[in-house]
């Protein structure tokens, strides 16, 4: 159990997540199982979103970095202590963050929480779909990067060069630049109605 793992004496002094997800489905059964850390653990939070389902778990020293994203959070722990670190993750987020803080001196235990499952194939109207798409909605970076696994690299590149895309938060803005997406529209993470409002905005910004 990876409960244990990330126990073991002396426990962690620092905290990464980097999803809500990871929220639920590491540090909440974690605290569950073994009450509260020490009031000296630093929790990082990859962005607002993550902070906020920290906040709503009872943690309230929540620490999050300059830029939004894993590369923050490497550049912000990149100098200073050397660290424990306890980061939480999902099976698809991949390694880059560990081999980055492990390179800065820090001890790292690398825990998968929870594993995001692969979509089934798209029906091929549907890959025609979104290829001919002028504008997408987009609400998450694993969505991002799921629509480039399922759409192909030359179909992803004429989408970023040419489509409208409509993210929620900045990490989705910050994951779209990264993939080269030339025309971002970024919509606050405050709600489902805030959300839909804007959305329709740029639907009939698409349509002129």
């Amino acid at each position: 159990m990876w409960i244990g793992k990330v126990s073991r004496r002396p426990g962690p002094d620092t905290v990464i997540v980097t999803s809500r997800a990871a929220v639920r489905a590491g540090v909440i059964p974690w605290l569950r199982a073994t009450g509260p850390l020490p009031k000296s653990t630093e929790f990082w939070a990859v962005g607002p979103e993550s902070k906020r389902a920290l906040g709503a778990a009872g943690v309230r020293d929540v620490r999050t970095p300059v830029r939004v994203g894993s590369a923050g959070i490497a550049a912000a722990l990149a100098t200073g202590r050397k660290r424990r670190i306890a980061y939480l993750r999902s099976n698809r987020a991949g390694s880059s963050l560990v081999r980055a803080l492990r390179a800065s001196g820090h001890r790292v235990t690398d825990v998968v929480v929870y594993e995001v499952a692969m979509p089934p194939p798209l029906l091929d109207r549907d890959r025609r779909a979104i290829e001919a798409a002028d504008l997408l909605v987009v609400t998450s970076p694993s969505g991002l990067a799921d629509l480039g696994y399922r759409v192909g690299r030359t179909a992803f590149a004429r989408l970023a060069k040419n489509a409208h895309l409509v993210v929620l938060g900045e990490r989705s803005r910050a994951a779209a630049v990264h993939r080269k997406f030339r025309h971002v529209v970024r919509v606050p993470p405050t709600g489902a109605q805030p959300f839909t409002r804007r959305l329709l905005r740029e639907l009939r910004h698409a349509r002129v």
